[in-house]
């Protein structure tokens, strides 16, 4: 084994739990002490090295000096991806063009700009921005954007105040999607071709996706390192056969010729398919595989599987905050491990009994590699979809015999017919066939129930020790086998009821929800949830990106009330989704929901906590006829009084004074000035005040003002727009507050990234 690819790869990964980068100066003197270190421990110097490329690798990457002739910044750049299109309004990602060579590595910036122009992939504009900077709402459980968008090399966002087209799709990439986009328009699975062919994902209809998410079979419509390997495998199995048969040669000439022939047409593929950074990883990672295999210095497959993941992570540090680097990689080692473990055939066996012999090798692999898959996507997205195997069993063999190697040979035929002028359409045809029992599986896969089955991380980790200690016992003798039941007890604890925890704790946690307010309080797996977040259109609520996802990661399993402060987007947008989901909670709220309980004063008890709700006295509309809730445990309590303002504060002081107290406070109105009266203040002392406020959010929440009274009572003061999530921890012996940024996952990608700057991380 190489120690210094080793300890490169090993130290990188690592990269995940680190705090802070380097500054530049300090990575400067670890690549110079790296290079030293070279002659007494390479395995030292692979990981000094990591260390200094990480941080000189995002220092390139995310220092950005754009055009300031004007007051707003301007950049050149050329349409990647169409993210998303609503009317005239327009999501798309661009790769930053200047007047200088290719730089390295290419920076991408996301746009959303409003405009009545067809915009295409491939066309290049000018704009004039309003610059936003990498952030996002973060929640556990929930997809982190954020990462996602490092790992795609996107620095920044931004508004466009102006754009001007400067010259049309360039390339033959370009030409040939809107092309393609024509002549597979009426096809039933041209979305999906559009996929397999070029890499376009955008056009994958609504029903596709759920298919494609309920069957665990996404990755096969992600040009990748699956669909590369069985094209190279193709072209060299019938390389093979012809040459054989035409120029029949002894030694190694005609596998090292249709090996390079193969490396060829899998450049060709992922050159089509947009090189995108997966593709790129996996054409790395193929080229490593191959050319090692032809010059046989390397025999161990895990040595070339080394070699493959330094290459990736050398070119692309930032690849490890994507989810593509960890599946395509453990999909190949998975498949190494247990194809060595296989015994060989026997001798004397006739074609029949080896053909029984090869499916069976092959359910021995996918069985393996499906369920090893499985953790891991639980680890990556926190839970298992049941039917993977089945399909994974069924469609990966279909889409290596049939429709990976015919995706190729139809963007071959049609490419050449279109420059020969005589478009062919057979093959689209052929192809959409091909395709067709996949989606027709899943109208059937519809119809059955469990589809996807959310895990708490809690859960997903107990199974990942557990996978250990099987794999310990199976491989360990000796003192290392005393590691098994230690791996094995936290699926043993996974077991034991919730009413088992501490009576006296429960949590409130303020959730990250951009400019809006959800707040979930737990207690021994049962969860009260005062607001929704917002909802926009009929795709995108908060409560379904956040809400849902964190209490499945918690391991909430029963939502017993949902709170609807008032009829405000920001605050109850999410109500019917949580009320689909969760059909049997009770609703608390004046708004015209069937069967709610009202928010007049009145006392509850829940899970051994008191529910005070204080008003208002007369159902009403707007911000004052918010429903306001005390949760207290006879020694901790927390106030939610929604979006009252000073009027509704002078109210409640007038009615309920002594309710008023509380050691936390969720300041009302996210922290405008016409809430947060001194008086109010003054009467409710509170320890704590958290602010549900998005960062940098158009009303400048929380104000100034507000905050500097709250200063006055030196009580600490938390805002959802710094930190992320709040999560705050309440018993006998007081109150503990963790953000998401600062304490949940404190890690340098989770920071704020100003456009154009890197001082955040440091």
């Amino acid at each position: 084994m190489n120690r210094f690819m080793f300890g490169y790869c090993a130290t990188l990964i690592s990269a995940l739990l680190w705090p802070v980068l380097p500054a530049f100066p300090f990575a400067c003197a670890v690549l110079v002490i790296a290079v030293i270190m070279l002659k007494w421990s390479k395995l030292l110097a692979g990981s000094l090295l990591a260390i200094a490329w990480m941080s000189l690798f995002c220092h390139q990457l995310l220092v950005f000096t754009p055009d300031k002739s004007s007051e707003l910044p301007s950049v050149r750049g050329e349409i990647i991806s169409l993210v998303y299109r609503n009317g005239d309004w327009i999501n798309a990602d661009i790769r930053i063009l200047t007047g200088h060579p290719p730089h390295f590595p290419d920076k991408y910036l996301r746009l959303r700009w409003q405009s009545e122009q067809k915009v295409a992939i491939g066309e290049v504009w000018q704009f004039t921005l309003a610059p936003k900077p990498i952030t996002s709402v973060l929640n556990q459980g929930g997809f982190n954007q954020q990462a996602y968008q490092l790992s795609k090399h996107i620095i920044g966002k931004g508004r466009v105040i102006a754009a001007k087209r400067l010259s049309p799709p360039q390339g033959m990439r370009a030409k040939l999607l809107t092309q393609l986009r024509q002549a597979v328009a009426t096809l039933p699975n041209g979305d999906l071709m559009l996929a397999l062919m070029l890499g376009d994902k955008q056009l994958i209809s609504d029903s596709h996706w759920q298919g494609l998410r309920q069957s665990g079979t996404g990755h096969l419509v992600t040009i990748s390192g699956l669909h590369l390997s069985v094209l190279a495998l193709w072209v060299m199995g019938l390389g093979g056969l012809l040459l054989g048969r035409l120029t029949p040669r002894m030694g190694l000439g005609n596998r090292q010729a249709i090996a390079l022939v193969a490396l060829l047409c899998c450049g060709i593929y992922a050159f089509l398919a947009g090189l995108g950074l997966p593709t790129q990883r996996a054409l790395i990672m193929l080229v490593m595989v191959i050319l090692l295999g032809l010059i046989r210095r390397y025999a161990s497959p895990f040595e070339r599987l080394l070699w493959a993941l330094f290459i990736v992570l050398l070119l692309d540090p930032l690849s490890i905050l994507g989810a593509g680097l960890w599946l395509s990689f453990g999909a190949l080692a998975i498949i190494l491990w247990f194809t060595q473990a296989l015994p060989a055939p026997e001798e004397g066996l006739t074609p029949w009994q080896r053909l029984k012999w090869r499916l069976g090798q092959m359910w021995q692999i996918q069985w393996r590699l499906s369920l090893s898959l499985g953790l891991l996507q639980g680890l990556l997205f926190g839970g298992f979809a049941p039917y993977a195997l089945i399909f994974n069993l069924i469609f990966v063999p279909w889409f290596s015999i049939v429709v990976i190697p015919l995706s190729f040979m139809a963007l071959m035929i049609w490419t050449i017919s279109i420059y020969l002028g005589v478009p062919i359409s057979l093959p689209l045809y052929l192809l959409d066939l091909a395709i067709s029992p996949m989606t027709l599986a899943f109208d059937w896969l519809g119809e059955l129930p469990l589809h996807w089955l959310p895990a708490s991380m809690q859960l997903v980790s107990a199974l990942v020790f557990a996978l250990l200690g099987i794999i310990l016992w199976r491989l360990a003798s000796g003192a290392w086998r005393w590691m098994i039941p230690v791996l094995l007890m936290p699926l043993c604890l996974w077991f034991l009821p919730q009413r088992l925890m501490d009576p006296h704790r429960w949590q409130v946690h303020l959730l990250d929800v951009g400019q809006g307010l959800s707040l979930v309080v737990e207690k021994q797996g049962r969860a009260l949830i005062y607001d929704t977040g917002a909802a926009f259109g009929e795709h995108f609520s908060y409560a379904e990106r956040v809400i849902v996802p964190f209490l499945h990661y918690r391991g909430i399993g029963e939502l017993d009330y949902l709170v609807l402060s008032h009829g405000d987007n920001d605050h109850s947008g999410g109500a019917d989704y949580l009320l689909s989901q969760y059909p049997k909670l009770s609703l608390v709220t004046d708004l015209s929901f069937p069967g709610a309980i009202d928010c007049r004063p009145k006392k509850m008890r829940w899970q051994g906590l008191s529910v005070d709700l204080l008003g208002p006295l007369v159902a009403g509309a707007g911000n004052n006829g918010s429903c306001i809730v005390r949760i207290s445990d006879g020694v901790q309590s927390v106030l939610i009084p929604g979006d009252i303002e000073s009027e509704g504060e002078r109210l409640l002081l007038a009615q309920a004074s002594k309710e008023v107290q509380s050691t936390v406070l969720i300041a009302a109105h996210h922290g405008s000035n016409t809430s947060s009266s001194r008086a109010f203040i003054q009467v409710n002392q509170p320890d704590i005040v958290l602010y549900a406020a998005g960062f940098n959010n158009r009303y400048g929440f929380p104000k100034a003002e507000v905050v500097r009274r709250f200063n006055e009572t030196e009580a600490r003061q938390y805002s959802t727009g710094d930190n992320g999530q709040l999560s705050l921890t309440l018993d006998r012996d007081g109150v503990t507050v963790a953000g998401y940024r600062t304490d949940l996952a404190p890690f340098w990608y989770n920071q704020r990234f100003e456009f154009g700057e890197f001082g955040n991380p440091e």
